[in-house]
């Protein structure tokens, strides 16, 4: 080869080899750019999935605090909304208004594709999260825990009607009154909650200080908002002459403790500034302070002393009559002037002795000077003074067609402690109603009574002699239908509300707990369109 070929051929060489090197460069600069994308969108992904889960529980009553807090969620993340070319816009949806959809946007600066012009890429990513808000229970109206005033002389169930607080009419009854037992009541006695024993000395390990929580809900355009309570003090009433069934609003002492102890029961309203889990953030706006403390009044009137037995052997002897009282077996205001949105009822007893064994039964009204129809019901739990006729019906919670294809988790404390007595649940259809199929589990049982069951339509509680889930926790899960809707059957007030029923072989009444979930999470993110 000649000195001039073997010239050229180097010369062709490291072109080759420059253009191989360039291409390389590019390619791993490429390489570089595109990783560094991923890292972002990576990055940009999680500000906004934690975006989401932080403004969703504000859903659906405060949807610009909902935004606020996915905002600044996503700055703390790094990615402010408006800063340095990112966005950040969250907003609630149209078809459920408890979902909340963020979307982020942010610029990601380029290494190698900026030789070429592309000084960045666009990373966006969106993020939706829902929040399963606490069960309603309880009731579908603007009122809470009524049911029929039976005097002496009345024959369940044509008992007189409670009327409503404002004097519009007689109220619905919905078969049972609210109640909660004093602290120191045991737990057998069917409060899972309130009570601070089981078996004294044995403490509840379920005992909780704040009580029961009732959701007062105000629509939008609603003024003039007022809460009310029905026989808001403990004013004991005795036992009907013939049957010894509870006359009146059912307050009395319960055996195993002593008659004639002062029972002490506080109401508290609460704004919850959008957080119906959290309590933290919660404002006191008014309370019922002292105005029911220690109060062992019992009503000696000829309607509802009956046989004068307020208790264990107690026949009111030391005790103040309190059958003209303004606060027994009437409304009391407890707030007025209340403006749209929710607000939290509290209900709790007072600190307890060994000798606090009784029950305050009650009733709850919400109305307005105007505005949309407002609600108060139940929060996931309720405690219960209930009256049973034969085949008795009641509303247990109102289910969200959100919730198809969900585990609906029911949970009844100490049921049925009436004579024979079998339950069933019922679902609303566009109809009427049909009977859930389900399986049950319980924490024990008496009289060789089995601790799981079906599938079946119907739990026997009771026999003729013996309760079966006395002190004890029955827990019902029901799988909602992937098509269930919702739906509001003919004569029903609202949309999803299943009910419980009771059959018995005649009349009782019972105190028990309820709970009501939809089983998991409640703030979760949710696949994004």
């Amino acid at each position: 080869m000649s000195r001039a070929n073997w010239r050229d051929d180097r010369g062709q060489t490291l072109v080759i080899v420059a253009l191989t090197l360039t291409a390389l460069f590019g390619f791993v600069g490429l390489v570089a750019d595109i990783g560094w994308y991923e890292l972002n969108m990576v990055r940009v992904q999680r500000a906004a999935d934690a975006a989401a889960l932080a403004g969703v529980v504000y859903l659906p009553g405060n949807a610009s605090g909902a935004v606020t807090a996915a905002q600044n969620e996503a700055a703390k993340n790094g990615f402010m909304n408006g800063v340095s070319g990112v966005t950040v816009t969250a907003a609630p949806e149209v078809l459920n208004a408890a979902v909340l959809n963020v979307n982020v946007s942010a610029p990601v600066r380029t290494f190698f594709a900026r030789l070429f012009g592309v000084a960045s890429f666009t990373a966006h990513r969106n993020a939706r999260a829902e929040f399963l808000l606490p069960v309603p229970m309880g009731s579908p109206q603007n009122y809470y825990g009524i049911n029929v005033l039976c005097g002496n002389s009345d024959i369940p169930p044509a008992c007189p009607p409670v009327p409503s607080a404002d004097g519009s009419g007689n109220l619905a009854p919905l078969g049972f009154f609210g109640g909660v037992e004093a602290r120191g009541t045991d737990r057998t006695s069917g409060d899972a909650y309130s009570t601070y024993y089981n078996g004294n000395p044995v403490l509840n390990t379920g005992f909780n200080a704040d009580g029961y929580s009732y959701i007062v809900d105000l629509p939008a355009g609603t003024t003039g908002g007022s809460v009310w309570l029905f026989d808001p003090m403990f004013c004991a009433t005795g036992g009907q002459t013939t049957t010894a069934a509870r006359l009146g609003v059912g307050d009395y002492w319960i055996p195993g403790g002593t008659g004639g102890i002062g029972i002490t029961t506080v109401y508290n309203l609460w704004d919850m500034n959008g957080t119906p889990y959290a309590t933290s953030d919660d404002t006191l706006l008014v309370t019922s302070g002292a105005l029911f403390a220690n109060s062992n009044a019992v009503d000696k009137g000829p309607v509802y002393r009956g046989n004068t037995s307020y208790g264990p052997g107690y026949y009111g002897a030391s005790s103040a009559d309190c059958q003209s009282s303004p606060y027994h077996n009437r409304w009391w205001r407890l707030a007025s002037g209340l403006g749209e949105g929710q607000y939290r009822l509290q209900v709790v007893t007072s600190s307890g002795t060994n000798n606090e064994n009784a029950i305050n039964g009650f009733g709850l009204e919400v109305t307005s000077t105007s505005g949309p129809v407002a609600r108060i019901y139940g929060q996931s739990r309720m405690c219960a003074f209930i009256v049973v006729n034969n085949t008795s019906v009641f509303y247990l919670a109102q289910v969200e067609a959100a919730h198809a294809g969900k585990t609906l988790e029911i949970k009844l404390f100490d049921p049925g402690d009436i004579s024979n007595t079998a339950l069933k649940i019922r679902v609303p259809t566009a109809t009427g109603f049909s009977y859930a199929t389900f399986t049950w589990t319980a924490t024990g049982s008496s009289g060789g009574a089995p601790t799981s069951g079906g599938p079946t339509t119907t739990l026997t509680t009771s026999s003729s002699t013996t309760n079966y889930y006395n002190n004890q926790w029955v827990t019902i899960p029901v799988q909602i239908p992937p098509s269930y809707t919702a739906p509001t059957p003919p004569g029903e007030p609202g949309p999803g509300w299943w009910k419980i029923e009771y059959a018995t072989l005649g009349t009782g009444a019972d105190v028990t707990t309820w709970e009501v979930n939809v089983r998991g999470n409640p703030v979760h993110l949710i696949t994004p369109f």
